[in-house]
């Protein structure tokens, strides 16, 4: 050492110690991140993504089987049929004449059959779809909207294969 260009040794610093093991009963995220990928234990065993991926698949194409042949078969349009002729109905106002209601019943009662046998044509289903609609919307049919919708019934069932 120079008395006139003082150079102080380097600080020893003494070693870190070793954080003391925690007695814990799981893994916090941060010792999950630090630790060497090889060492992690997998979150799921092996078969899990396996079966479920098949389980899906096969799902799926059941899935597709079963819409391949329900309009076929028209349980489904005449169960969506009767569901829509037993919300409807509640909804007729007091001015609906009964024969109107009878007359309205009896030309669901034909679609429902004509949807089972799987005869109806789409594009006149959908006429009557649309304009059950737009008359339910307000939960109010009264008698100028019931004989509107008997007509489209009616031109449904006329239009049956």
């Amino acid at each position: 050492m120079d008395e006139f260009n003082f150079t102080a040794p380097p600080p020893v610093f003494p070693p870190a110690p070793e954080p003391a093991a925690d007695a814990l009963l799981f893994r916090r995220p941060a010792d999950y991140y630090s630790t060497p990928g090889s060492t992690l234990r997998p979150l799921f065993p092996k078969w899990v993504p396996i079966g479920c991926g098949w389980a899906a698949f096969v799902f799926v194409v059941l899935l597709f089987a079963a819409g391949a042949f329900v309009p076929k078969s028209g349980a489904a349009l005449a169960w969506l049929f009767g569901k829509i002729e037993t919300d409807m109905t509640p909804h007729f106002a007091k001015n609906v004449t009964p024969a109107q209601k009878a007359e309205f019943a009896a030309e669901m009662k034909t679609l429902r059959a004509s949807a089972k046998a799987g005869k109806l044509k789409l594009d006149k289903t959908q006429e009557f779809l649309k304009l059950a609609t737009e008359v339910d919307s307000d939960e109010k049919i009264d008698q100028a909207e019931a004989d509107k919708l008997i007509a489209v019934v009616r031109d449904v069932n006329r239009s049956v294969k």
